[in-house]
């Protein structure tokens, strides 16, 4: 096991990370930040049922590309679905029930 493996396991993998590194840059964090609140945000409108990305974005309060590019991004990885049409657009609904919607 090299020093650095044993230096990251015992001081923890982040910590080891800043030490190189330093800190992420304020931009950064407050990109990651962004994107948190438009996936909240987002959880928060399907939560009461299936809705399009037109009425996720109103819901939600942010634009249509926005809403739609998270919830692209929440489908590849299963925690929304498409359930149906309304329409020309497709209804996505949560995959399960979500307790930080």
């Amino acid at each position: 096991m090299s020093a650095e493996t044993t230096t990251a396991k015992t001081k923890g993998t982040i910590a080891v990370y800043k030490e190189l590194h330093g800190q992420a840059p304020a931009d950064l964090l407050e990109r990651v930040r962004e994107q948190n609140r438009i996936k909240a945000a987002v959880r928060r409108s399907l939560a009461d049922g299936p809705r399009t990305a037109p009425q996720v974005a109103e819901a939600a309060g942010i634009s249509p590309r926005e809403a739609l590019w998270m919830l692209t991004a929440l489908r590849k990885y299963g925690v929304v679905a498409e359930v149906d049409e309304e329409g020309d657009y497709p209804r996505y609904a949560l995959t399960r029930e979500d307790p930080r919607a």
